[in-house]
């Protein structure tokens, strides 16, 4: 996530959604941590005139309704808080391959002794699974964030947001877990369906639609 003091904004980072781009876009922007400010600056956090509270005190993670519980009222409602959404059974081809390719995640030599995408699916579905809209709604079904962007639209979001906090910044393309685009190349009729009901939350929340199979 990204905190900043000088353009007002949060940045909720869901992950595998295009989240290392963005960072890396709005990076100089990030109130990270005390060294990064200016000796001027310093001295008026020093005296309080600005918050005390950097980015790096935060998981990279953490939900919007985590942080609002630990930010000042006042700062959560003032700044301009997003984040990203991804078609759901695309996230999930990311998910699996950003696993099987990063040796020190920790579910790494887990992923790797599957047998296959449908078996992960089915673990994913049954022991792991997470909605994207956790990251931005509290429970109850409130929506803290002002605007939620879709990976598939990346660009066109991305320049709404710089309009709304007053930049002028392109995002790069990097990290990408794959090359092959075609996410339904992994999935059978029986992983589709199975995502479908897993997460029609965010499905039916987000707009995304089932992909024809077969």
């Amino acid at each position: 996530m990204i905190i900043s003091h000088a353009k007002n904004f949060i940045f909720i980072h869901n992950y595998k959604v295009a989240g290392t781009s963005v960072r890396q876009a709005l990076c100089k922007y990030n109130s990270s941590y005390f060294s990064r400010y200016t000796l001027i600056n310093k001295f008026y956090l020093s005296i309080r005139k600005r918050p005390l509270i950097y980015s790096n005190e935060f998981p990279a993670h953490i939900t919007a309704n985590e942080l609002k519980r630990q930010l000042p009222t006042y700062m959560f409602e003032k700044y301009f808080k997003f984040g990203f959404v991804r078609n759901p059974w695309d996230w999930q081809v990311s998910l699996y391959i950003y696993m099987l390719k990063a040796k020190d995640h920790q579910s790494h030599k887990f992923i790797k002794n599957m047998r296959n995408f449908d078996e992960y699916i089915e673990w994913r579905v049954n022991k792991d699974r997470h909605l994207q809209k956790d990251f931005f709604y509290n429970e109850n079904g409130v929506c803290l964030v002002d605007f939620i962007g879709k990976i598939e639209y990346l660009q066109d979001s991305f320049r709404q947001i710089c309009r709304q906090i007053n930049i002028n910044e392109t995002i790069p393309h990097l990290n990408k877990s794959r090359e092959d685009s075609n996410y339904l190349h992994y999935y059978t009729n029986n992983s589709i369906k199975m995502v479908h009901d897993a997460f029609k939350e965010d499905i039916e929340l987000f707009g995304y639609k089932c992909p024809q199979w077969g």
